[in-house]
């Protein structure tokens, strides 16, 4: 009798793994599991937990996956770090490494499109891109298309706009011992006087800068079409200055004294999966 009952437990824990109830740790609706969620050239299957990109499956580690079903059920909502632990490791206690670590990985999954996922410092996460979900039925498969070969040929190169020295030095050697190759501009008006094609991978930028601020060129950037990944640091950041900088598209918003793993999360995101092998 006690190993039935040992065995019905088992067996039930198990389901729960593979299709979690309503109201339990992910909080997916019920009329979501037979759905799936679109967004860009993705498509995610909650149940069967499955992503894929123009028709073709996606790897992702399980908690990666588990987080990016929260941020799609937020719904455009900011989700704060502490309720997105929570939800992942509803039982456990764990660092905030584990969740910047799986905040990595599904960025790199997320390839080109990884800036739907927006970091509002001091409150959390948010989805930022459009998704709508539809029921699962038949419908035509979604083309196949081929990756394209890598296209660049040298290590990806960063800018930093910084207009202390000191900051420009220490952030010249952590990325050059990281593999990357830098560039140090202390004003937006010196980078503009340099620039040359190709544009470079990622653009560090601080906010207060002599002549034109951070935001203001960044600003610049959008209205003028320019697809150049931006990650901005301060040492005078305020709740509005770092709403108004997400909401223009930045990759990241970093305070000084910026962590270096923390920066380097946030370029490799910026450029994407190929820094991985770095």
């Amino acid at each position: 009798m006690n190993q039935q009952v040992t065995e019905r437990k088992i067996s039930r824990g198990h389901r729960d793994h593979l299709d979690p109830p309503v109201g339990g740790r992910l909080g997916i609706a019920r009329k979501a599991i037979d759905a799936a969620i679109h967004f860009g050239r993705f498509c995610v299957r909650p149940n069967a937990r499955q992503m894929f990109e123009n028709g073709q499956p996606v790897e992702i580690g399980s908690r990666a996956f588990d987080l990016l079903v929260v941020l799609l059920d937020s719904r455009g909502l900011v989700v704060s770090k502490e309720e997105i632990m929570h939800r992942l490791w509803p039982s456990t206690i764990v660092e905030d490494c584990n969740l910047r670590q799986q905040m990595t990985f599904l960025r790199k999954a997320l390839g080109n499109c990884r800036d739907v996922i927006k970091t509002v410092p001091g409150r959390g996460y948010i989805f930022a891109a459009d998704a709508h979900t539809e029921p699962l039925g038949p419908r035509a498969p979604s083309p196949i298309v081929p990756l394209r070969a890598d296209p660049f040929p040298l290590p990806p190169t960063v800018v930093i706009i910084d207009d202390d020295q000191d900051v420009r030095e220490s952030l010249k050697d952590l990325l050059r011992a990281a593999g990357l190759r830098v560039e140090l501009f202390a004003s937006v008006q010196e980078f503009e006087s340099s620039v040359r094609e190709p544009l470079p991978e990622c653009l560090v930028l601080d906010i207060m800068l002599p002549g034109r601020n951070g935001l203001d060129f960044h600003a610049e950037l959008a209205n003028a079409r320019v697809e150049l990944p931006v990650i901005f640091i301060s040492g005078h950041a305020d709740i509005p200055m770092s709403v108004r900088a997400m909401k223009a598209g930045a990759v990241e918003f970093l305070t000084k004294p910026v962590r270096r793993q923390d920066l380097l999360d946030a370029i490799y995101s910026a450029i994407g999966p190929r820094t991985s092998t770095i």
